[in-house]
């Protein structure tokens, strides 16, 4: 049978020495494997495959198991993504994000919408790290955390200018007024302009944010917090997340 879909390739493996096989992610939330004949090869129709992450319109044969691609048609070519070294390596952490999650024979079109949203923003230019931050919060279910920042832990405020801490004795936040020795024992010092951006974040529909406009400097303070949420709540370390610290580290 013959399908056409939406998609984004996430990952690919050698087959033969021409030969490739992909699996793509669709905009139904499938993962789709799909044999790549002369993936390889100079002059392959599939060559905008190799020229950084798309999306694209695939039309492709398959029954069961293994697909046959037979053409590829670019939707979005992500050209700002795909041409700055610093963004795409922040799109590639937004991917692993995603597809670390993925299950077999499980349909996610929220993954889909989540990714083509999280490069759409980047490709508008919006915060790069701040829209990493945004995947991260939305994926974090996912990986069996909960990030609490709406209400202190102690008195229940919801008035978020208070909020000062972040507990991990509580699992919430931690307003000045009820900060003190025993409450933030277990308890990182966070800003309340990122708290509310981590909440805001949180609870916003996908398809509503249309632009990250923070400062360089929320937007990566913002994705530190999220970073230590996942570090004590899910114990699952990314690999893009190494090559944005050394890019940090040398002041990009």
């Amino acid at each position: 049978m013959i399908y056409q879909q939406k998609g984004v390739m996430i990952r690919q493996a050698s087959y033969s020495e021409s030969s490739r096989i992909i699996t793509v992610l669709t905009e139904d939330g499938s993962q789709v494997p799909l044999m790549s004949r002369g993936f390889n090869k100079p002059k392959s129709p599939f060559i905008v495959l190799r020229q950084g992450i798309k999306e694209a319109l695939f039309t492709y044969n398959r029954f069961k198991g293994i697909g046959t691609l037979n053409e590829v048609d670019v939707i979005q070519p992500f050209k700002k993504v795909n041409g700055d070294f610093t963004v795409y390596t922040y799109g590639s952490y937004i991917m692993e994000l995603i597809t670390r999650a993925l299950e077999e024979d499980m349909k996610q079109d929220s993954f889909y919408r989540l990714l083509i949203r999280s490069f759409g923003l980047l490709e508008a230019e919006s915060e790069p790290a701040g829209v990493t931050a945004f995947t991260a919060i939305k994926m974090l279910p996912y990986y069996g955390g909960q990030i609490n920042v709406d209400e202190c832990a102690v008195c229940k405020t919801r008035d978020r200018s208070l909020f000062t801490h972040y507990s991990f004795s509580h699992h919430s936040v931690i307003c000045s007024r009820c900060a003190d020795e025993e409450t933030v024992r277990r308890a990182v010092p966070v800003s309340n302009r990122v708290l509310y951006l981590a909440g805001y974040m949180k609870h916003v529909p996908i398809d509503n944010v249309e632009s990250v406009n923070i400062s360089k400097e929320n937007g990566r303070l913002l994705l530190s917090f999220i970073e230590m949420i996942y570090d004590e709540y899910t114990g699952v370390y990314f690999k893009s997340r190494r090559l944005i610290k050394s890019m940090e580290d040398a002041g990009q």
